[in-house]
Protein backbone atom coordinates (compact mmCIF):
# COMPACT_ATOMS: atom_id res chain seq x y z
CA UNK A 1 0.00 0.00 0.00
CA UNK A 2 1.14 3.52 -1.00
CA UNK A 3 2.84 5.59 1.94
CA UNK A 4 0.89 8.68 0.34
CA UNK A 5 -3.02 8.64 1.27
CA UNK A 6 -4.98 10.57 -1.38
CA UNK A 7 -7.98 12.68 -0.67
CA UNK A 8 -10.40 14.33 -3.34
CA UNK A 9 -13.03 17.03 -2.28
CA UNK A 10 -14.90 19.83 -3.79
CA UNK A 11 -15.18 23.12 -1.82
CA UNK A 12 -18.56 23.36 -0.21
CA UNK A 13 -20.52 26.35 0.03
CA UNK A 14 -20.78 25.81 3.97
CA UNK A 15 -17.00 25.99 3.63
CA UNK A 16 -16.56 29.52 2.25
CA UNK A 17 -17.49 32.89 3.77
CA UNK A 18 -18.84 36.20 2.49
CA UNK A 19 -16.56 36.07 -0.69
CA UNK A 20 -16.79 32.44 -1.45
CA UNK A 21 -13.40 31.95 -0.05
CA UNK A 22 -12.54 29.50 1.68
CA UNK A 23 -12.76 29.98 5.77
CA UNK A 24 -9.80 28.60 7.93
CA UNK A 25 -11.67 26.56 9.46
CA UNK A 26 -13.01 25.01 6.84
CA UNK A 27 -8.88 24.33 5.19
CA UNK A 28 -8.59 22.80 8.53
CA UNK A 29 -11.42 20.94 8.43
CA UNK A 30 -9.88 19.44 4.94
CA UNK A 31 -6.63 18.46 6.75
CA UNK A 32 -8.33 16.85 9.40
CA UNK A 33 -10.40 14.72 7.10
CA UNK A 34 -7.48 13.30 5.75
CA UNK A 35 -5.81 12.31 8.47
CA UNK A 36 -8.41 10.56 10.22
CA UNK A 37 -9.15 8.95 7.17
CA UNK A 38 -5.74 7.54 6.56
CA UNK A 39 -5.20 6.63 10.12
CA UNK A 40 -8.48 4.65 9.88
CA UNK A 41 -7.05 2.50 6.98
CA UNK A 42 -4.18 1.17 9.66
CA UNK A 43 -6.80 1.01 12.70
CA UNK A 44 -5.38 4.34 14.33
CA UNK A 45 -7.88 6.65 13.34
CA UNK A 46 -11.44 7.44 14.46
CA UNK A 47 -12.66 3.34 14.42
CA UNK A 48 -9.81 3.20 17.10
CA UNK A 49 -11.66 5.37 19.61
CA UNK A 50 -14.61 2.76 19.98
CA UNK A 51 -11.94 -0.48 19.38
CA UNK A 52 -9.82 0.57 22.25
CA UNK A 53 -10.85 3.67 23.70
CA UNK A 54 -8.06 5.55 22.15
CA UNK A 55 -7.61 8.58 19.95
CA UNK A 56 -5.13 11.02 18.50
CA UNK A 57 -5.21 14.23 20.02
CA UNK A 58 -3.47 17.12 17.76
CA UNK A 59 -0.79 18.72 19.84
CA UNK A 60 0.72 21.40 17.12
CA UNK A 61 0.21 22.59 13.58
CA UNK A 62 2.03 24.73 11.23
CA UNK A 63 0.29 25.29 8.12
CA UNK A 64 1.33 27.84 5.04
CA UNK A 65 -1.25 29.11 2.85
CA UNK A 66 -0.31 30.46 -0.59
CA UNK A 67 -3.66 30.63 -1.88
CA UNK A 68 -7.30 29.84 -0.17
CA UNK A 69 -9.32 28.09 -2.54
CA UNK A 70 -12.58 28.94 -3.88
CA UNK A 71 -16.25 27.65 -3.79
CA UNK A 72 -16.48 24.50 -6.14
CA UNK A 73 -12.50 24.30 -6.53
CA UNK A 74 -11.90 20.65 -6.83
CA UNK A 75 -8.90 19.95 -4.25
CA UNK A 76 -6.75 16.93 -3.88
CA UNK A 77 -4.77 16.78 -0.37
CA UNK A 78 -1.85 14.25 0.19
CA UNK A 79 -0.61 13.31 3.46
CA UNK A 80 1.63 10.67 5.24
CA UNK A 81 3.43 9.89 8.27
CA UNK A 82 6.56 11.26 9.16
CA UNK A 83 7.05 9.06 11.62
CA UNK A 84 5.78 7.45 15.33
CA UNK A 85 7.82 7.68 18.10
CA UNK A 86 6.41 6.45 21.67
CA UNK A 87 3.27 8.79 21.75
CA UNK A 88 3.58 11.20 19.26
CA UNK A 89 2.95 10.83 15.71
CA UNK A 90 4.35 13.32 12.87
CA UNK A 91 2.26 14.18 9.23
CA UNK A 92 3.00 16.11 6.73
CA UNK A 93 -0.18 17.43 4.61
CA UNK A 94 -0.67 19.38 0.75
CA UNK A 95 -3.26 20.38 -0.84
CA UNK A 96 -3.47 21.12 -4.51
CA UNK A 97 -5.82 22.52 -6.89
CA UNK A 98 -4.60 21.00 -10.11
CA UNK A 99 -0.74 21.50 -10.31
CA UNK A 100 -1.02 24.39 -7.76
CA UNK A 101 0.22 24.07 -4.60
CA UNK A 102 -1.64 26.10 -2.34
CA UNK A 103 -1.35 24.34 1.27
CA UNK A 104 1.58 23.04 3.11
CA UNK A 105 1.27 21.60 6.59
CA UNK A 106 3.35 20.18 9.28
CA UNK A 107 1.13 18.13 11.99
CA UNK A 108 2.22 16.78 15.82
CA UNK A 109 -0.25 14.15 17.25
CA UNK A 110 -0.61 12.63 20.86
CA UNK A 111 -1.94 9.17 21.41
CA UNK A 112 -3.88 9.18 24.35
CA UNK A 113 -6.19 6.68 26.34
CA UNK A 114 -9.84 8.35 26.45
CA UNK A 115 -10.80 7.29 29.98
CA UNK A 116 -7.43 8.01 31.84
CA UNK A 117 -6.77 11.09 30.09
CA UNK A 118 -3.04 9.89 29.82
CA UNK A 119 -0.34 9.25 26.72
CA UNK A 120 0.21 5.90 25.83
CA UNK A 121 2.91 4.43 23.35
CA UNK A 122 0.74 3.32 19.83
CA UNK A 123 1.01 0.02 19.95
CA UNK A 124 4.37 -1.58 18.22
CA UNK A 125 2.42 -4.07 15.82
CA UNK A 126 0.59 -0.90 15.07
CA UNK A 127 3.09 1.46 14.32
CA UNK A 128 5.00 -1.29 12.43
CA UNK A 129 2.40 -1.55 9.91
CA UNK A 130 1.98 1.94 9.18
CA UNK A 131 4.25 3.25 6.11
CA UNK A 132 6.20 6.16 6.91
CA UNK A 133 6.90 8.50 3.75
CA UNK A 134 10.09 10.33 2.55
CA UNK A 135 9.29 13.13 1.48
CA UNK A 136 10.70 16.08 3.29
CA UNK A 137 8.59 17.86 6.17
CA UNK A 138 7.23 21.36 5.44
CA UNK A 139 7.91 22.00 9.52
CA UNK A 140 10.63 19.24 10.83
CA UNK A 141 11.14 21.76 14.07
CA UNK A 142 7.64 21.70 14.98
CA UNK A 143 8.25 20.24 18.48
CA UNK A 144 11.00 22.25 19.17
CA UNK A 145 9.40 25.51 18.65
CA UNK A 146 8.12 27.54 21.32
CA UNK A 147 5.41 30.41 21.38
CA UNK A 148 4.85 33.40 24.06
CA UNK A 149 1.63 34.49 24.63
CA UNK A 150 0.05 37.62 24.60
CA UNK A 151 0.39 39.99 27.51
CA UNK A 152 -2.31 40.25 30.41
CA UNK A 153 -3.21 43.71 28.68
CA UNK A 154 -3.58 42.57 24.76
CA UNK A 155 -6.99 43.12 23.32
CA UNK A 156 -9.50 40.00 23.20
CA UNK A 157 -12.53 38.94 21.23
CA UNK A 158 -15.13 37.03 23.33
CA UNK A 159 -16.36 33.83 21.35
CA UNK A 160 -19.54 31.83 21.94
CA UNK A 161 -19.10 27.85 21.31
CA UNK A 162 -21.92 26.01 19.88
CA UNK A 163 -22.99 22.51 19.92
CA UNK A 164 -21.75 21.93 16.52
CA UNK A 165 -17.92 22.70 17.96
CA UNK A 166 -17.48 19.87 20.39
CA UNK A 167 -16.08 16.41 19.17
CA UNK A 168 -16.14 12.81 19.92
CA UNK A 169 -14.12 13.34 22.55
CA UNK A 170 -15.99 15.79 24.66
CA UNK A 171 -13.86 18.78 23.83
CA UNK A 172 -13.63 21.73 21.78
CA UNK A 173 -12.54 20.21 17.96
CA UNK A 174 -9.34 21.33 16.72
CA UNK A 175 -11.10 23.16 13.83
CA UNK A 176 -13.15 24.86 16.02
CA UNK A 177 -10.08 26.81 17.38
CA UNK A 178 -9.54 28.40 13.78
CA UNK A 179 -12.95 29.51 13.27
CA UNK A 180 -12.62 31.21 16.87
CA UNK A 181 -9.40 32.44 15.69
CA UNK A 182 -10.58 34.02 12.11
CA UNK A 183 -13.46 35.67 13.92
CA UNK A 184 -11.18 37.51 16.25
CA UNK A 185 -8.76 38.38 13.27
CA UNK A 186 -11.82 39.73 11.61
CA UNK A 187 -12.98 42.00 14.81
CA UNK A 188 -9.44 43.02 15.75
CA UNK A 189 -9.23 44.45 11.81
CA UNK A 190 -6.72 42.15 11.41
CA UNK A 191 -6.54 40.30 7.75
CA UNK A 192 -8.94 37.75 8.42
CA UNK A 193 -6.88 35.00 5.84
CA UNK A 194 -3.68 34.72 7.06
CA UNK A 195 -0.81 33.22 5.11
CA UNK A 196 0.79 31.05 8.24
CA UNK A 197 -0.88 29.82 11.18
CA UNK A 198 1.08 28.12 13.62
CA UNK A 199 -0.88 26.53 16.99
CA UNK A 200 0.13 24.82 20.09
CA UNK A 201 -2.55 23.11 22.10
CA UNK A 202 -2.83 23.00 25.63
CA UNK A 203 -5.59 22.32 27.52
CA UNK A 204 -8.99 21.08 26.20
CA UNK A 205 -11.96 22.97 26.33
CA UNK A 206 -14.59 20.96 27.84
CA UNK A 207 -18.61 21.14 27.02
CA UNK A 208 -19.09 23.02 30.41
CA UNK A 209 -17.32 26.31 28.66
CA UNK A 210 -19.64 28.51 26.61
CA UNK A 211 -17.61 30.92 25.80
CA UNK A 212 -13.54 31.35 24.77
CA UNK A 213 -11.38 34.68 24.96
CA UNK A 214 -8.80 35.32 22.37
CA UNK A 215 -6.34 37.55 22.48
CA UNK A 216 -4.27 39.37 19.79
CA UNK A 217 -1.00 41.30 20.00
CA UNK A 218 0.94 42.53 17.19
CA UNK A 219 4.29 41.02 16.85
CA UNK A 220 5.23 42.95 13.77
CA UNK A 221 3.63 44.43 11.00
CA UNK A 222 3.05 41.21 9.25
CA UNK A 223 2.36 38.74 12.36
CA UNK A 224 0.73 39.02 15.49
CA UNK A 225 0.96 36.20 18.87
CA UNK A 226 -2.68 35.26 19.88
CA UNK A 227 -3.79 32.88 23.10
CA UNK A 228 -7.15 31.00 23.42
CA UNK A 229 -8.72 31.12 27.00
CA UNK A 230 -11.43 30.39 29.03
CA UNK A 231 -10.82 32.77 32.52
CA UNK A 232 -7.64 31.98 33.56
CA UNK A 233 -6.96 28.89 31.59
CA UNK A 234 -5.08 29.26 28.68
CA UNK A 235 -6.27 25.98 25.72
CA UNK A 236 -3.70 27.07 23.06
CA UNK A 237 -1.48 29.54 22.05
CA UNK A 238 0.57 30.39 18.68
CA UNK A 239 0.88 33.17 15.93
CA UNK A 240 -0.27 34.07 12.52
CA UNK A 241 1.54 35.89 9.73
CA UNK A 242 -0.02 37.93 7.12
Amino acid sequence: MSEVFTLEAEVSYWDVDRDQVMTLAGVFKLLQEAAIKHADVYGLGAKAMTARGESWVLNRIAVEIARYPRYEEKLVVRTWSAGIRGFRGYRDLRVYCGDELLVRASTLWLYVNLQTKSLIRVAAELAERFPVGQAEMFRADLDKVRYEPPAEHAPASEVSLRYADFDGNAHLNNTAYLDCLQTALSRQAMLARPKRVEMQFLKEVSLAVATVQVALERRADDAAGFAVRSGAELHAQGLVAF
